[in-house]
């Protein structure tokens, strides 16, 4: 049994339908990367699973359990966080506070301390920055609050919309990196990504366009074929 099951996911805004029945499944310890263009649906697909979106038709299941239907605080319970297109951090708040409200469902005091010196670890510039306004922090620096704010609910899933988005290339692979140690550590992750730098961190890889998914493989499969990125990335093949 896999610990994301999605069968026949539908949804959209509105009146307009955007998922078409998608269906798919991740495993447990696994880091799954999700690719499309710009309206491809990506960022609809980890929102309805958070439960931001309701779903009109399908089902989701995690670790046996139907968790569509459920609003997005009851998703949170059932150990699925996302960390937001667009970073959303509490700009009036210290790094720390953001850190601490990131912990909303938990009462456990000492484990959540063990948790801020967890993400203090993944990224020391949150914890040399942890007394100033989130509001006031670079981009990248903001993007790691939200990752950070998100693992403080202590997620099974942790999902990832457009980590490296407005981020430099050497700081993209940055927090890829620390995404790629989150997961060894044992979160399962889900990326939304355009960056086919995050390639090498994905064993699974999924390709949506408008909608539905054009693509459901190995990571390594995907970085190895350029053939493949040519059809569904619209990369060109690289020189040998």
């Amino acid at each position: 049994m896999s610990l994301l099951e999605v069968q026949e996911l539908r949804t959209g805004y509105g009146a307009l339908p955007v998922l078409q029945g998608i269906s798919f499944s991740v495993e447990e310890g696994e880091t799954c990367v999700i690719f499309g263009l710009n309206g491809a649906g990506k960022t609809t697909t980890v929102n309805c699973l958070a439960g931001v979106l309701p779903t009109w038709g399908g089902e989701v299941r995690f670790d046996g359990k139907k968790v569509s239907g459920k609003d997005a605080p009851g998703i949170v319970k059932a150990g699925i966080a996302l960390s937001p297109e667009g970073r959303r951090v509490w700009a009036g708040l210290t790094v720390l506070k953001n850190l601490e409200l990131g912990a909303w469902v938990r009462k456990d005091a000492k484990g959540i301390q063990a948790s801020i010196e967890q993400v203090f670890s993944y990224f020391p510039r949150l914890e040399e920055r942890k007394d100033q306004l989130a509001g006031t922090l670079s981009g990248g620096e903001q993007q790691m609050l939200a990752i950070g704010r998100a693992i403080m609910c202590k997620p099974r899933l942790l999902m990832i919309d457009e980590a490296s988005l407005g981020l430099s290339p050497k700081l993209a692979q940055t927090v890829f990196q620390v995404v790629s140690q989150i997961n060894d550590d044992g979160t399962t992750v889900i990326i939304v990504e355009q960056n086919v730098g995050v390639l090498p961190y994905a064993d699974q890889a999924l390709i949506m366009e408008k909608g539905t998914l054009t693509f459901d493989g190995r990571g390594a499969e995907l970085e190895a074929s350029g053939e493949l990125r040519k059809t569904y990335l619209g990369e060109s093949e690289q020189p040998a």
